[in-house]
């Protein structure tokens, strides 16, 4: 058996309506949104509208340093409302400014009804994840999921931070209540940003990561079937094709487990192929020999 791969994973977040990678959640000032609930009395409504506007076209547009400018304008017209903070914490968690983004959030929360709190919390624990602190992630993921229990993205994200925290059992929880939720709530998908298209997907967030994190958990609570068919899930949904050497190595760590070494070793093998630099090392070193050297 080689030796396991550090474990790493992606996490997914919501977005409405505004695709971005990192997946904080961002607001207009259309009531749709709920975020300008209170009557808005800036010295000037017109500047404040178009300072608030302008930033979020920065946002769009990738300029987050320029963003905050117009949110700076806007806050200074007006700080009572939370959207401005909302946003203006959306563009320092796009520049890794985690902390000023927290505290944006928090300011969005106490002004703000709570119909749009989920989001602020959802996006306060991407932060403290990001700060590794992932005791507050999972705090604030918590309220999260009580402000809104049915979306099975906020179950996957304390899932991963349970998983970082070792918290095994309670992340196969995590990500099977997810899982529920995301079939149960399909209607909800087109809030997802960068859905993935894929035949064999069941909901867009159930990626080959999503069955790859539960497998991995699964793994570390020995249950190895269990394990294995998750590994086998990841596998053919094949999702995102770039990253599927982690599916076929830790596959093949299961595989030997159960005792099948000519299955483990086509994983092993498959993997170096694939750019598993971990794997290839050990396939060359004396303990991967008896692989290396199998005819398959």
């Amino acid at each position: 058996m080689k030796m396991k791969n550090l474990y790493s994973f992606l996490i997914s977040f919501l977005i409405i309506p505004f695709s971005s990678n990192i997946g904080v959640t961002f607001f207009t000032l259309s009531s749709d949104f709920a975020l300008l609930t209170k009557e808005v009395k800036a010295t000037n409504w017109n500047a404040y509208k178009l300072n608030f506007e302008n930033g979020y076209r920065m946002l769009n547009k990738g300029e987050y340093e320029k963003a905050i400018e117009y949110f700076n304008k806007a806050i200074k017209q007006y700080s009572r409302e939370g959207a401005a903070y909302y946003n203006r914490g959306n563009a320092y968690s796009e520049l890794g400014k985690s902390e000023e983004a927290i505290k944006d959030y928090l300011t969005s929360i106490e002004l703000d009804s709570e119909t749009g709190n989920q989001y602020a919390y959802n996006n306060i624990s991407i932060e403290y994840d990001a700060l590794g602190d992932y005791k507050n992630a999972i705090k604030y993921i918590n309220l999260a999921i009580k402000a809104y229990p049915k979306d099975g993205l906020y179950y996957m994200n304390r899932g991963s931070y349970n998983l970082e925290l070792e918290n095994f059992d309670q992340a196969v929880k995590d990500y099977e209540k997810a899982g529920e939720l995301y079939l149960k709530y399909k209607n909800r998908a087109s809030g997802y940003a960068e859905c993935p298209k894929g035949k064999n997907l069941i909901h867009c967030q159930m990626d080959s990561w999503y069955y790859y994190d539960l497998g991995w958990a699964k793994e570390n609570l020995d249950d190895l079937k269990g394990a294995l068919d998750n590994y086998n899930k990841a596998i053919e949904i094949n999702y995102p094709i770039e990253e599927k050497y982690f599916w076929f190595s830790s596959r093949g760590d299961i595989k030997y487990e159960l005792g099948d070494e000519e299955g483990a070793c086509k994983d092993y093998k498959l993997a170096a192929s694939l750019g598993d630099e971990e794997t290839s090392e050990w396939l060359n070193s004396r303990d991967g020999k008896w692989c290396k050297k199998m005819k398959l």
